[in-house]
């Protein structure tokens, strides 16, 4: 019996890398989870302005569920993406390893930059025309994400219950949610596009 060589699958006439693995899965996964999030989110802000409070503490729970499930469908992602932007770059085009994937968002203090640096580095990888790349989306989202997480924090420290601040809350989380949505389908799009 013969042994013939096998060579890496091919897609559109280009040679994929052996690791390579698509997102286009866990993507879809992290963004219905992210939405689900935001809805949740809203519906909640509602019930807790408009005083229904058993339904607000149902959908209190029920957002703080999506909220952890969702962090872990967004990360799951992003530890495929980052290992997919290291093959198309090379491991010195990533500014930090791939444990920071994970490690960046619970290490305190540098967890307020350095998640940004780890999605920040795939995009450029990942974008097609990485000389003329520009990463207004990532800083919107960053920017909007530690935003809301600050003002979230800062009212529920200080027992604000009136409606101004949960609706200004609300608007962040949704801004935040909307542009890591906005991340996530890109970032998914480029590296489809990169391989095939």
């Amino acid at each position: 019996m013969s042994r013939t060589k096998t060579s890496a699958p091919t897609t559109r006439g280009r040679r994929v890398p052996k690791n390579w693995k698509p997102v286009g899965t866990r993507a879809i996964v992290a963004s219905a989870l992210i939405a689900l999030v935001l809805v949740t989110d809203v519906l909640e802000t509602v019930a807790d302005v408009s005083g229904a409070a058993a339904l607000d503490a149902v959908l209190l729970w029920v957002n703080a569920g999506a909220l952890v499930v969702a962090a872990v469908a967004f990360i799951m992602w992003l530890w495929r993406a980052r290992a997919n932007a290291e093959l198309l770059v090379g491991p010195h085009g990533q500014r930090l390893t791939r444990e920071w994937v994970i490690g960046a968002w619970i290490c305190p203090v540098v967890n307020l930059w350095f998640p940004y640096r780890v999605v920040v580095d795939v995009w450029r990888a990942s974008a097609p025309d990485r000389g003329n790349i520009r990463d207004g989306l990532v800083v919107w989202w960053w920017m909007t994400f530690l935003v809301s997480w600050l003002f979230t924090r800062y009212i529920t420290l200080a027992g604000i219950v009136d409606a101004g601040p949960l609706v200004v809350s609300c608007a962040l989380d949704v801004a935040s949610g909307v542009f890591a949505l906005l991340v996530v389908r890109r970032i998914s799009d480029w590296q489809a596009l990169a391989r095939g």
